[in-house]
């Protein structure tokens, strides 16, 4: 509510002409409220998520042909990559919010007129200028104190744990349903399509719709989700660009970590984008066996399951505005 105060107050035709001025007057409210409604839908989302693990649960009962794929250490290794990446990037950015407390404990320097009194103790000088340097337009509204700082450092975790959550969720959601058509194509690719009777291709045919169902039911509870991710994610990304071009602070901290979470976000945009894409790029992979199926073994059922994979565009999308696919990365550039 104050990072929204300050914007109304704040974002006018003037802010545009001053650098760093949009960001200084938006920042806070995307941040948070990017928290607060992925909070609010991923709450909304785990009512649904019994319903929604049932019908996942039937679908791979289903499909009993093919070795199943095993995701265990694959989404470990992707959980641990981001999660680790982003906790390195908070890090830098809580050190580069307190150059003055670095210079006087770290390195040595006098301190500074302006510095924050260290009879506080340690940790409190540290989070005096950490709250004022970082959430500086929080306390143009609000009197800083001690209970306000403490709020304001335990806030900032606990959203930036959702910023990051919400693109691994879709990451580790992703790649299930992906490793799932993985598996259909190479039961299709691997199968010898002339020995292959009506009954045979009348399964894989249910098996595939048996994923197309849980594509577009995943889709229907987590499309918000998907739309949520990708427009904080570009925000963020045209915020540090603009950042960039700006002049700033020439110290080796700031360069470091302006290059590192740029860097950072721009990777994990691209890793929750491709990731996402393999669901349409592996939906339609085993087509090419399909129109190989010689005529004397042709019949209704390969008919229908060419069909449905030529015409059915399986991909998560972001409230059926866009839909995730390998073009839509290049679209966005």
């Amino acid at each position: 509510m104050v990072s929204l105060r300050h914007m109304a107050l704040t974002l006018s035709a003037d802010t545009f002409g001053v650098i760093g001025g949009i960001g200084a007057a938006t920042a806070g409210a995307v941040f948070y409220g990017n928290a607060l409604i992925g909070s609010v839908l991923l709450f909304r989302l785990a009512r649904r998520w019994p319903r929604l693990m049932v019908s996942w649960a039937n679908m791979e009962d289903l499909m009993r042909r093919g070795r199943a794929p095993k995701l265990k250490l694959r989404i470990a290794v992707l959980c641990a990559f981001v999660m680790v990446s982003a906790l390195v990037e908070h890090f830098m950015s809580m050190l580069n919010a307190v150059p003055a407390f670095i210079a006087v404990h770290w390195q040595g320097q006098p301190r500074p007129e302006n510095a924050v009194d260290d009879s506080q103790g340690l940790f409190l000088e540290f989070l005096d200028e950490y709250c004022h340097a970082s959430h500086a337009f929080i306390f143009e509204h609000v009197q800083y104190n001690l209970f306000t700082g403490l709020l304001i450092f335990v806030m900032s975790k606990v959203t930036t744990f959702t910023w990051n959550f919400v693109d691994l969720f879709l990451m580790v959601v992703s790649t299930g349903l992906a490793e799932r058509f993985k598996q259909f194509n190479t039961v299709v690719i691997e199968s010898d399509v002339s020995a292959l009777n009506k009954e045979d291709w009348r399964e894989l045919r249910e098996y595939f719709a048996a994923l197309s169902s849980l594509t577009k039911n995943v889709d229907n509870n987590i499309c918000s989700i998907v739309f949520l991710s990708f427009g904080n994610n570009l925000y963020f990304i045209c915020l540090q660009l603009l950042n960039g071009l700006s002049p700033g602070s020439n110290s080796w901290l700031s360069t470091i970590y302006f290059f590192y979470s740029f860097g950072f976000l721009l990777g994990r945009t691209i890793m929750v984008t491709l990731i996402t894409a393999r669901i349409n790029d592996l939906s339609k992979e085993g087509l090419t066996a399909l129109f190989s199926c010689p005529s004397d073994t042709y019949n209704v059922e390969v008919a229908r399951l060419q069909h449905q994979m030529a015409s059915d565009d399986l991909a998560l999308t972001g409230l059926r505005f866009f839909s995730i696919t390998r073009n839509f990365m290049l679209a966005v550039s």
